[in-house]
């Protein structure tokens, strides 16, 4: 039996409010990963249709930065965030809260 890919995550979002047109940067580290490989690193919000790859910075450190969209819904919103490695397993996710004003 295959080892299950995990991992320790930490994600962080700045600015953690934003409104239309503000640019948001999540960076993500990851350390003692088992079971596989990373791939690549995701985050999404699949309620609102939106993913998105972020780009290894080096030192274990993932980051993607994107402006909000117009017409992007006012509240808070929880942003998921997961490692999928190269033999294409997902990994745990941790949810990143922003809230949009």
């Amino acid at each position: 039996m295959a080892e299950e890919f995990t991992y320790k995550l930490e994600a962080e979002l700045n600015p953690t409010t934003a409104k239309v047109g503000t640019t948001v940067t999540l960076t993500a580290r990851i350390t003692g990963v088992v079971g596989g490989e990373i791939n690549s690193v995701q985050a999404s919000i699949p309620e609102y249709g939106w993913w998105g790859t972020l780009r290894n910075v080096g030192e274990n450190t993932w980051r993607a930065s994107e402006s909000v969209p117009y017409g992007a819904p006012f509240g808070k919103v929880n942003l998921r965030v997961y490692a999928v490695s190269k033999d294409s397993k997902r990994g745990p996710q941790t949810m990143v809260p922003i809230t949009l004003s």
